[in-house]
């Protein structure tokens, strides 16, 4: 089959190559991909250099299937079932961290779509055991968009605390910052957020999901955070920006003394941001990684019955054969989320 690898360890050595369809085993089932959403991670590694020991893989970890190989004896799925899968290919299982339910932290973890092989193929290998069904009013392109849901689910609802008529300042207006939102506004909180001037339309996507103020990047967010909340800072600031630590300078100083920083967006680059700051106001600076299997079942759950709307935030599908157009409107921001078709 022909699947998009990322072949080489230089930026952009990404291409089309021959590579054998994976075949089943006892522990994993094989899907036909049906949609594959472009992340903002994969952007970031087309412009990377990768360590040697990472390549060659197929990219791709949000992604939803057909079920067309099972192992023997498998349980609970049968060919022919619509699914989604979380982007876990193994975990020790054995560990203290594990042993605690925070399997998707474990040191030992290899993920589909990184150093594993992800969905930019029509064909991949999942396991059984982080498969998820989706319901049949929720579409492939839908299903892609769980991951990112996840993600955000986690931030805002397991690491952080919203509460009902507090303001939220989500930082970032990506998927997930438009999914961070959404999950937010479940809590009945205020949220406002902040963009780049060329993040026209995806502010006004945030609008329409339920934001209740817009910032954009060059009109000073931290005075603004401050003149809504009286000078007091916001409870709760959710940064989901990565490769800058500029964000999380203004997190520091538009928070409320006490309140909370959640770190979504990875750094991708060594930061020289102070945390003097942090100790003089008393911040709780939280990390969020990553997901675990309740959180993918509330999050189809979520999905499926409309209270959060992933269909909104898909800009375009295109066949995996145009995946550098779709590169392109990402690093453009002329699009949120694309979804790619590998069938």
């Amino acid at each position: 089959m022909k699947a998009l690898v990322r072949f080489g360890t230089k930026p952009e050595t990404l291409e089309f190559q021959e590579v054998p369809k994976p075949l089943v085993d006892e522990t994993h089932a094989i899907l036909r991909v049906e949609a594959v959403g472009i992340c903002g991670r994969d952007l970031e590694h087309f412009r990377e250099e990768l360590d040697d020991k990472k390549v060659p893989f197929i990219p791709g970890h949000e992604f939803s299937g057909t079920i067309v190989e099972l192992p023997p004896g498998a349980k609970n799925f049968k060919i022919g079932d619509r699914v989604t899968a979380e982007t876990i290919d193994f975990v020790c299982g054995e560990c203290e961290v594990c042993d605690l339910g925070n399997y998707n932290l474990c040191k030992k973890r290899k993920n589909i779509g990184g150093g594993m092989n992800g969905a930019y193929a029509p064909f991949m290998k999942v396991p059984l055991e982080y498969i998820h069904l989706l319901p049949d009013n929720v579409s492939f392109e839908e299903g892609a968009m769980v991951e990112p849901a996840c993600v955000s689910y986690n931030a805002t609802l397991i690491n952080s605390n919203p509460k009902e008529g507090e303001l939220v300042v989500i930082i970032g207006v990506g998927t997930v910052g438009l999914l961070c939102l959404q999950m937010a506004t479940l809590r009945g909180a205020k949220v406002a957020l902040i963009g780049l001037p060329e993040d026209v339309n995806r502010m006004k996507i945030g609008k329409d999901l339920g934001a209740d103020y817009l910032i954009y990047a060059n009109e000073n967010p931290v005075e603004k955070v401050l003149e809504l909340t009286k000078q007091n800072g916001a409870p709760l600031v959710i940064d989901t920006v990565g490769g800058s630590s500029k964000t999380m300078d203004q997190a520091l100083e538009m928070v409320r003394p006490g309140g909370q920083i959640t770190k979504v967006g990875w750094f991708m680059k060594t930061t020289n941001t102070t945390l003097d700051t942090l100790i003089r106001k008393n911040i709780r600076l939280q990390g969020s990684f990553s997901h675990t299997h309740e959180m993918w079942k509330e999050c189809i759950d979520l999905i499926s019955s409309g209270k959060v709307n992933a269909k909104k935030m898909i800009s375009k599908v295109l066949p995996l054969e145009d995946w550098r157009e779709g590169f392109e409107l990402g690093f453009s921001r002329k699009a949120l989320k694309v979804i790619l078709k590998p069938n």
